[in-house]
């Protein structure tokens, strides 16, 4: 999808809320009504895309990947609710609770089943707004919390790895592990990022990331290694006019990475492409103890995301103890 396609699905898509924004309160509530009524998918999900285009906190900027996160949750809600006989108009005590509980059964990671509660909540916000209903369901339900620390989900990518991998990696997967494990993109990003948004030949080369996570907009500096493996990626492949890759989605991104371990012997488990991100982040905090200087170069909106590394940054020190 070229940026003009993406500029005219994003109008597309504000003015799909914008049209029921303008709807008296009346028809808003009756359409909100028939919706929850007949747990319509179609339906519902014109109702939370709208309120989550005019009330989120992305407005018309959300991600698709966002999006998409929440119409699963609407969905799986859905696939719960029918055979629960949960009316979405006027559902009964503890039935929130219930629909957190049957999540927690499946085989879904803590994160994931957080994410499905978060779409749920959203549900029932769109329904108040459209004012089918003042049900809140799912306000006063948590999930359970992960027994898992979160610096133990996903282990960076050590130095001697990375360095097996780069001179196993064709061009463009070393662009990919660099962007990675040096500059810190998510690998949407690196799907995402355009030739027009790295700067090479300029005292400090950079890149800029004009839509990270949440929307936010980022330049990141580039390192020596890396700017040499774009020169020769970006000379080689003139015909690639507009974005830096020319795998067009984070799953073909992955596939690669992964045929690259399995050749060379490198762990993928637990480390993915995002594995790469998080060797950046250590490396920085190794390098600087400054847990600002990670979440500059990550893009975290809270520092309390950076604190990880060091957790990843200790893992090679003996325990404190281990000489008592």
């Amino acid at each position: 999808m070229t940026g003009l396609e993406i500029m005219a699905y994003q109008l597309d898509r504000r003015s799909r809320a914008e049209r029921l924004a303008h709807l008296d309160a009346p028809e808003l509530r009756r359409r909100g009504v028939e919706a929850a009524r007949d747990l319509d998918p179609e339906n519902l999900w014109a109702l939370v895309e709208a309120y989550l285009v005019l009330r989120g906190g992305s407005g018309g900027r959300i991600s698709d990947h966002t999006l998409r996160a929440y119409k699963f949750g609407l969905l799986l809600l859905l696939e719960w609710a029918r055979p629960a006989g949960m009316s979405f108009l006027s559902p009964r005590p503890n039935q929130g609770s219930a629909y957190i509980r049957w999540l927690e059964s499946r085989p879904l990671n803590p994160a994931t089943v957080k994410n499905r509660l978060t779409a749920a909540r959203t549900v029932f916000a769109a329904l108040r707004w459209t004012g089918a209903t003042d049900a809140a369901p799912f306000a006063d339900v948590r999930s359970a919390p992960d027994p898992v620390p979160v610096h133990q989900k996903r282990s960076p990518y050590p130095e001697a790895d990375l360095q097996v991998l780069l001179a196993a990696a064709d061009m463009q997967t070393q662009v990919v592990i660099l962007l990675g494990a040096h500059l810190g993109l998510r690998v949407s990003e690196m799907v995402a990022l355009r030739r027009s948004e790295v700067f090479l030949n300029e005292r400090q080369p950079r890149l800029v990331v004009e839509r990270g996570k949440g929307g936010k907009r980022r330049e990141v500096s580039i390192s020596r290694s890396a700017q040499a493996a774009l020169e020769r990626w970006m000379n080689a492949t003139p015909q690639l006019t507009e974005y830096v890759l020319s795998w067009r989605s984070t799953r073909n991104v992955d596939r690669q990475l992964e045929a690259l371990c399995e050749r060379t012997g490198i762990r993928y488990d637990h480390r993915h492409v995002h594995g790469l991100r998080h060797s950046a982040g250590t490396r920085v905090y190794k390098a600087t103890g400054d847990l600002l200087e990670v979440r500059d170069h990550l893009g975290h909106a809270d520092i309390s995301t950076s604190e990880r590394y060091v957790h990843h940054a200790r893992a090679d020190k003996p325990a404190v103890n281990r000489d008592w």
